[in-house]
């Protein structure tokens, strides 16, 4: 998976000139207080978050010139929290902590986007030089946003529903601009599906492309009442060839400045248009059912993907319907496919029909849907936002305990 990239991602460098603000993530210990000191005549550390939970939200709010973020005993939730504090502000310089080097750690560290990892503690002097050559070096470059293509070369396998809820929960979970893009230019279905028209179109962006700037692409875009943005097709069927893989490769790249995530409807074809999205995607969520015809198909398009030289890591397998009691398990599709299976979405037809019929995403009309629960699991996986379960209502709880003391007391009966 591509690092973590996002809207309008202008990477200028604080200011040279006098003290820089930062904020420091992690134990106020004699260690850390060290730390602040020796970088002192370059930076000023004015806040200390002790808890990572709360460091997102705090930087998120304040957007400090610098950041320094302890990896502590938990690597992998320290880089989780670094990747959402790059993509929440892109103004700020994250730095990583750790007690030690690591090669695996260092690496994953720059692929997400931090401006450097610093060892400490270390010799005096050695981390005031780190943090201001990274500074220095600091570019202009754009860090463009995030892109999700689903696909699947065979029909009905819920595309369209994957899609629109997938960018439903990914900009609930990260507060970020999420755009949903159909690309079924013919005729596509999003804007039927939540009875909405297509004031904006991909025909229109492309016709706009030249002018685009904030505004006109904001203003244009149509508003979901869940706060993400969609780009649809109208509704009547279009010249779909209007539009050439070149012209979606620029629409692309232009869209990428200005959004966090970039969620895309794919036709079941390998048009140049489709190839254009899938080449650009930093993720494929390519879609699967537990039938054999959709596993003989995917099984080309993964061959097709290789012989593309796509990285495996940039495909997703999304089972997709999934029925724990069929033939086909998880692992079996996995050993057959060669691609381990990344995310399973229940089978829950009813919740999908309903949502289709209210004009809904899932979540607004069916909340406790399992299909609902695991569409949020996998925006969560994809985002890398930590999902809290919440507890059962107290309901439940009760009703848990009386079915528990029953089957106790027949246990006891029956010896």
């Amino acid at each position: 998976m591509s690092g973590p990239i996002s809207g309008r991602r202008e990477n200028r460098a604080p200011q040279k000139t006098g003290t820089l603000t930062g904020a420091f993530i992690g134990q106020k210990d004699a260690a850390a207080a060290r730390f602040a000191e020796e970088v002192r005549p370059f930076v000023e550390i004015t806040d200390w978050l002790p808890d990572p939970s709360q460091g997102y939200g705090a930087i998120k709010g304040s957007a400090p010139a610098l950041v320094f973020a302890h990896l502590g005993d938990d690597p992998c939730n320290g880089l989780g929290l670094v990747k959402r504090l790059v993509k929440a502000a892109p103004g700020t310089l994250v730095f990583i902590l750790a007690p030690h080097k690591s090669p695996d750690l260092i690496l994953e560290a720059f692929r997400l986007g931090a401006a450097d990892f610093l060892v400490w503690p270390v010799n005096n002097g050695e981390a005031l030089a780190a943090v201001r050559r990274a500074v220095e070096n600091v570019g202009a470059a754009p860090r463009p946003g995030e892109i999700y293509t689903v696909f699947s070369l065979k029909g009905g396998q819920g595309i369209s529903t994957v899609a629109l809820n997938l960018a439903d929960h990914v900009q609930r979970l990260s507060g970020d601009k999420v755009l949903l893009i159909d690309l079924n230019l013919y005729l596509g279905d999003i804007g039927v599906r939540l009875n909405l028209g297509a004031p904006y179109s991909p025909f229109d962006l492309h016709k706009d492309l030249h002018r685009l700037d904030r505004d006109l692409l904001f203003s244009s875009l149509l508003k979901h009442e869940r706060g993400f943005y969609i780009l649809s097709c109208p509704d009547e069927i279009s010249d779909a060839d209007r539009l050439q893989g070149d012209d979606v490769t620029q629409m692309l790249s232009v869209l990428t400045n200005y959004l966090d995530y970039l969620i895309i409807d794919l036709p079941h074809d390998f048009s140049t248009r489709s190839l254009a999205a899938l080449e650009a995607a930093d993720n494929i969520l390519l879609l699967v059912q537990q039938e054999l015809a959709a596993v003989k198909i995917t099984l080309r398009v993964l061959d097709f993907f290789r012989e593309l030289g796509y990285d495996r890591n940039k495909i997703h397998l999304i089972l997709n319907r999934y029925l724990s009691r069929s033939e086909l398990e998880a692992d079996d599709l996995s050993n057959i496919l060669q691609q381990p299976v990344f995310a399973t979405l229940a089978n829950d037809y009813k919740a999908v029909s309903d949502s289709i019929a209210t004009g809904k995403t899932v979540d607004l009309s069916s909340g406790n849907s399992p299909f609902n629960r695991d569409v949020k699991k996998l925006a969560a996986k994809l985002t890398g936002i930590t999902v809290r379960e919440s507890a059962r209502p107290l309901w439940q709880q009760a009703w848990s305990q009386v079915l528990h003391g029953f089957s106790r007391k027949k246990e006891a009966t029956a010896v």
